[in-house]
């Protein structure tokens, strides 16, 4: 259904590339993997998605779905995760990023919290000029996507 998402923002798949990890805190930086080596995860899951409009436009998208042993936990979690400089879960390496000079800003982004299950995602320009509100929605839909 990832496909069929961002489809409705007149997006087209490029790539995709999937990882699952059991521990956490090895990718994540800052004050996200200080929480991490307090609270440890029971599972990461990662996603790299590259979307293109058809009109030589690419976003790039990097989304994280942390399970958390407790739903106090996973609040806590996204509470630090949406505040800014605080750090964050690294985008999975690929080719893709370091070709196109790809890089995470924090600009687009956003999270939802299910249970004891948090969900980041950011989306960026991957190649060149997509709308501010197309990256915007990219980051929007993807924090929705079920975990892989």
């Amino acid at each position: 259904k990832h496909e069929d998402a961002m489809k409705r923002l007149g997006l087209k798949t490029i790539k995709k590339v999937a990882k699952r990890e059991l521990k956490c805190a090895p990718y994540a930086f800052g004050q996200v993997q200080q929480f991490f080596v307090r609270h440890p995860c029971k599972s990461l899951s990662r996603m790299l998605l590259a979307v293109g409009d058809g009109g030589g436009n690419t976003v790039v998208v990097t989304i994280a779905w942390v399970r958390m042993p407790k739903a106090a936990q996973a609040r806590d979690l996204r509470d630090l995760a949406d505040r800014d400089g605080s750090g964050n879960i690294y985008a999975l390496p690929d080719a893709l990023l370091k070709g196109a000079g790809v890089r995470f800003t924090g600009d687009h982004y956003a999270s939802r919290l299910d249970g004891a299950l948090v969900v980041i995602a950011e989306a960026t320009s991957g190649g060149g000029h997509p709308a501010p509100g197309v990256l915007e929605d990219a980051a929007d839909v993807a924090a929705q996507f079920p975990v892989p």
